[in-house]
């Protein structure tokens, strides 16, 4: 069975070192949706920790508005993957 994943939807890199204000400018900056505490309004935030001491740390957001877990497959006329598929059988 082929594994079934989900890339980020927006991928930030953050220096080694960067302090909560800055942590929160540079993801507020790339577009994810922070409230007034820092933490993800909404969606799945993940901080990838670095290996290494002095590696930058990278966050992932994922967002969760949608009732399926994965992003709908478009064609290159604007029309559903399984759509298309249905019209094929």
């Amino acid at each position: 069975m082929p594994r079934r994943f989900r890339t980020a939807d927006i991928t930030v890199r953050v220096p080694f070192g960067s302090t909560d204000p800055v942590r929160i400018a540079l993801l507020h900056a790339a577009g994810v949706p922070l409230n007034s505490s820092g933490d993800a309004a909404w969606g799945f935030l993940h901080e990838r920790r670095p290996c290494k001491f002095g590696d930058d740390s990278i966050w992932r957001w994922f967002d969760t508005g949608s009732a399926s877990p994965l992003p709908a497959m478009q064609q290159a006329d604007g029309a559903p993957a399984a759509a298309q598929q249905q019209a094929w059988r």
